[in-house]
């Protein structure tokens, strides 16, 4: 670069700048006054000097235009545009914006034949080569063209490829740095930065075998946006006595050596930035140095296998490391780890090979779902593959779907802390359609009121692998666990209470499903099993402890086996009259294969009559059967009118009205107030029942009836 057309430029920015403020004197030697190290930034609760007035002001003579010829630096709007390793060196100074056409511009090639002083700015130090080093430049901006390939090298691995010392508000962007020599052992930085503040890098794509991507040192407000650090043989950044570095956006790849974040009484903050393919002697080593604290944070991050694993070992002994919301690991099993805080980033995040880790506090499923549903609809469904919303007869139920190597958790690992609740009580509180390997881990779930159920708390249909683990399930579910033809199933440590029918209800079991020091109280029954002819099911409970309506249903039951449980008192005992071994001829429906359906008069009295087959007890929660040879029905007339037939010729007339597409209501003659509704069998609410078929349910006084 012409060094007249250097000096010009630099004089014509002095006369601009004297009418604003007053010269301060210079020293011998030409440098600003301040020793080197010093910076005009005030710290915290300090003021600033005023400058005094200057006593004279020294003329400036206008100098004329610059003759520079084609070949060199061309000014274009304030942008000094660059070719070669030696134009943009001599480029360097404060104000200046710099450009790099696309090439590669190698620095030790032109260091060779300059001289020890480049510019006023840029000087040249030995290693095992030359390395630039730039000094006391303030309000630089360095980059690459627009849509260039723009790479800065250097060759000797001793040295950085570019060194900045006492400089203030630099910003690089859209360049590839690194050193020429194939990886290996190196001494020197890709970047490096001593006592220097307000550095922005945006863009940067930096590269090894520079020990580390970034190296600074005493140096205030570090921003690193969307760069890449890769293949370096130390680590990604070294920091020493450093504040305000933040990284935004940047990936962290394939570097392998040491201390991956070299943090000596610095901390730092990490947005939105990925870590994968490294590995080396420590992720996060911390060392406190004159009364500061090395630590940092990680919001929306990602983090690969080496990383995740080093982490949950570190992390132990680094209390200033924070990991923030939203993460997202991977585990040695390959499955990744997400951190989550509300209810929408759990459904969001419900994938294959995830588990899934909940952050302290009370969550209502039914508001998020609703939230969703009216936001996107039916669209919902259509854009998600792993979870569907559907909708029930008072509200909506989140289904999971063909997921194998899910777990949800409570990220503290106590139980009580989190809790899951949802409003329909026709809704299971969280649903499992054909998934596998399946955990969930120390939360409380249940529904948001008390009363009649028509759903399970935890509901799995053709799922295998099940592990539950800490849980505490509660009614008013119908159930607490609900499974249909399901494989293995294990539940330790859990407590299930207060359903309105009973703890369990496993319905075609293929294998062995296993209770392991649980607890199941406050429900009227222990459950119902049933086990299909030729399959594996069967069904063990060992060192658990039951209540006194479970006891009563469990302790006679010659379907379990059960080993060193806790039995309440007996208070009831099995019925072995000939119309109990009536009764025992029919299975009870399963209401978790039971969805709710639209209807109207015309669907109503499309049949000439239901026929009542099933009997629960809305309080206690008995099933009984119709089983007697003068068999209740159910007759509606296009009149409005209808009958429900007991054991006389006038049965109990009334009067029926739609109230929505899902309810009717039905006033008696006798005074008496009743509501109805239908059902469809998804197939499998009985023994070998196919989808399709319909059930009317009528809400009589204390007794839910069923008739088909």
């Amino acid at each position: 670069m012409n060094k007249k057309l250097n000096i010009c430029a630099f004089v014509l920015a002095l006369l601009l700048l004297l009418p604003l403020a007053g010269c301060s004197e210079a020293s011998d030697k030409g440098e600003p006054v301040g020793a080197p190290g010093e910076t005009t930034t005030e710290a915290p609760g300090q003021t600033a000097t005023e400058t005094p007035e200057p006593t004279t002001t020294t003329p400036v003579p206008i100098l004329p235009e610059s003759t520079a010829s084609p070949e060199e630096s061309v000014v274009e709007d304030e942008v000094v545009h660059v070719s070669t390793a030696g134009e943009f060196l001599e480029a360097i100074a404060p104000g200046v914006v710099i450009e790099l056409a696309p090439g590669t511009y190698n620095l030790t090639e032109y260091l060779r034949g300059a001289s020890d002083t480049v510019s006023d700015y840029v000087t040249r130090s030995f290693t095992d080569g030359w390395q630039a080093e730039i000094r006391q430049v303030e309000g630089m901006t360095i980059r690459g063209a627009h849509g260039g390939n723009v790479e800065v090298v250097a060759e000797p691995r001793y040295s950085d490829v570019l060194y900045f010392s006492d400089c203030s508000d630099i910003t690089i962007e859209n360049i590839t740095f690194g050193h020429t020599i194939e990886q290996g052992n190196c001494q020197g930085a890709v970047l490096a930065f001593d006592y220097c503040q307000k550095i922005s890098l945006d863009s940067l794509d930096l590269y090894g075998c520079g020990t580390y991507g970034v190296a600074a040192d005493h140096t205030v407000g570090i921003t690193l946006k969307d760069c890449i650090i890769r293949e370096c043989s130390y680590g990604f950044v070294d920091l020493c006595l450093c504040s305000d570095a933040i990284f935004e956006g940047c990936t962290f790849r394939d570097n392998e050596g040491f201390n991956m974040l070299s943090f000596d009484g610095s901390f730092a903050r990490f947005e939105g930035c990925t870590f994968t393919g490294n590995e080396g002697d420590n992720f996060l080593p911390a060392y406190y140095r004159h009364g500061s604290e090395s630590g940092a944070r990680f919001e929306r991050c990602t983090f690969g296998r080496w990383e995740s694993q080093r982490l949950n070992e570190e992390l132990k002994e680094r209390g200033s490391f924070v990991i923030g919301e939203d993460c997202r690991f991977e585990d040695a099993a390959g499955k990744r780890v997400v951190y989550v805080s509300n209810m929408e980033q759990m459904i969001e995040n419900i994938a294959p090979d995830t588990q899934i880790l909940l952050a302290p506090g009370k969550y209502n499923l039914s508001d998020t779902l609703t939230a969703l549903y009216t936001q996107e609809g039916v669209h919902f469904n259509e854009n998600h593959e792993f979870v569907q919303i559907y909708e029930v007869y008072d509200g909506l139920e989140l289904e999971v779907i063909g997921v194998s190597g899910l777990s949800i958790a409570f990220k503290s690992g106590s139980t009580g802390d989190t809790e899951i609740v949802t409003d329909p009580r026709h809704a299971n509180v969280l649903r499992f359609e054909n998934c596998s390997d399946i955990g969930m881990m120390d939360l409380t779930m249940g529904h948001s009121d008390i009363g009649n159920c028509a759903g399970d708390v935890l509901y799995f249909s053709k799922c295998n692998d099940i592990v539950l683990s800490g849980m505490d399930l509660y009614g008013c579910g119908v159930y607490g666990i609900a499974t249909s033809e399901c494989g293995a199933l294990t539940c330790f440590d859990s407590t299930i209470r207060d359903c309105e029918i009973g703890a369990l209800d496993l319905s075609d079991a293929q294998s062995r499903q296993m209770f392991l020091n649980c607890v199941m109280t406050g429900s009227p029954i222990g459950g119902y099993f049933y086990v299909p002819d030729g399959s594996a099911g069967e069904f063990y409970f060992y060192r658990c402890t039951f209540g006194e309506g479970e006891s009563n249903n469990l302790a006679f039951d010659d379907r379990i086996t059960a080993e060193d449980c806790s039995w309440s008192e007996i208070t009831e005992y099995p019925d072995y009259s000939e119309e109990s071994q009536e009764d025992s001829e029919f299975s009870a429906l399963d209401m978790a294969r039971l969805k709710v359906a639209s209807f109207d008069a015309q669907v109503l009295t499309a049949k000439e009559l239901y026929i009542l087959y099933e009997i629960i007890d809305s309080k206690y929660g008995e099933v009984s059967f119709e089983t007697s040879d003068d068999v209740r029905v159910l007759t509606f007339e296009e009149d409005g009118r209808g009958c429900f037939w007991t054991d006389n010729e006038k049965g109990r007339p009334f009067n029926y009205e739609m109230r929505n597409e899902y309810s009717c209501a039905l006033s008696f003659d006798d005074g008496a107030k009743a509501n109805c509704g239908f059902y469809a069998d998804q197939g499998g609410a009985l023994p070998g029942s196919e989808e399709g078929s319909m059930w009317l349910v009528l809400y009589l006084e204390d007794e839910s009836l069923w008739f088909y």
